[in-house]
């Protein structure tokens, strides 16, 4: 589904599940289980926007300025990187914005009561994993809503494709006050031998291993540039219509340069870890024989593009 970005004089919206005003309209029960989406359409100063994609994307702010991306897999946590809590341990500095497609957008702000970082993460790549607990239940709508998370043992292979969802600029110029937005970027699962090359100048002297067991590699495939995207951003892949986050994003390069493969926490390594911080959370064990299919996704992005050139 897409919202066109014409003006809605004259305008029949051609989806059965949104209706061209300013109230939010879904068919059915709007939530079921994690990792679904509602795709809907609002009037936005005139024009139909579609909203409801990613719900369980979320803005971490510091301070009230946003610093990183984050996922909600539970009514009362959220999922991010490590790195991004490096500025104070105190979570009174911290809140989480849901619910909104521009971080610029009045949304729902919650405080942060509680930081668990994962004990062995030491502000390098690995174990960059931690979670936020927040001071109030979050209350589910058709625009708020959780991801799933694998267990163990369930794991993207080579050449699997996925997305990584976020907030990004969409332009590499500096500005005082640069607007974030929610983006989109199709990614290929790759060998972290090819990660572990194109980034050894990053190596410690005599440092033979760069890229852990715990972290994942992938390569944008399509969708917009996230130039100076935000750490934290979830790395989600459908399985049998269900969306997992399969990474949490720790490193990356683009923005109109080389573009370098992206570096993620692999949460299906770190079951164990967010399973004791948080007791009653669910995970997702099965995969359909279409699992990550890569000629499956790519066939799903080939019509996403010419959806894309439909509305122009």
């Amino acid at each position: 589904m897409a919202c066109g970005s014409g003006d809605l004089q004259g305008l029949t919206s051609p989806f059965s599940s949104a209706r061209a005003d300013n109230r939010l309209y879904v068919e059915g029960s709007w939530f079921w289980t994690c990792g679904q989406t509602n795709i809907s359409c609002k009037n936005v100063k005139g024009k139909l926007v579609e909203v409801g994609k990613w719900p369980w994307q979320v803005s971490i702010l510091f301070m009230g300025m946003n610093i990183c991306g984050g996922s909600i897999i539970h009514h009362q946590w959220v999922l991010t990187a490590a790195h991004c809590l490096y500025r104070s341990k105190d979570p009174k500095a911290y809140s989480v914005k849901v619910g909104v497609q521009r971080i610029s957008e009045d949304g729902t702000e919650l405080s942060v009561t509680h930081i668990a970082i994962h004990e062995d993460f030491n502000n390098l790549i690995s174990q960059d994993i931690a979670l936020l607990k927040l001071g109030d239940s979050i209350s589910w709508s058709p625009l708020i809503q959780p991801v799933c998370l694998p267990t163990a043992k369930l794991e993207p292979s080579l050449g699997s494709m996925c997305w990584v969802i976020g907030w990004a600029r969409t332009d590499a110029k500096v500005t005082p006050q640069p607007s974030y937005s929610l983006q989109e970027v199709a990614v290929k699962i790759i060998n972290k031998k090819i990660c572990h090359q194109q980034y050894k100048f990053l190596f410690l002297k005599d440092q033979k291993k760069f890229i852990g067991n715990d972290m994942m590699c992938a390569a944008s495939q399509w969708g917009m540039d996230m130039c100076q995207g935000k750490s934290g951003n979830s790395l989600v892949c459908q399985v049998n219509k269900t969306w997992i986050q399969m990474g949490v994003m720790s490193w990356s390069f683009s923005c109109n340069q080389h573009r370098f493969p992206g570096l993620y926490t692999s949460t299906s390594h770190f079951t164990k870890w967010i399973k004791k911080q948080i007791g009653d959370v669910r995970f997702v064990s099965r995969a359909g024989p279409a699992f990550l299919s890569p000629v499956f996704l790519t066939g799903c992005i080939l019509l996403l593009s010419l959806g894309s050139l439909w509305l122009l």
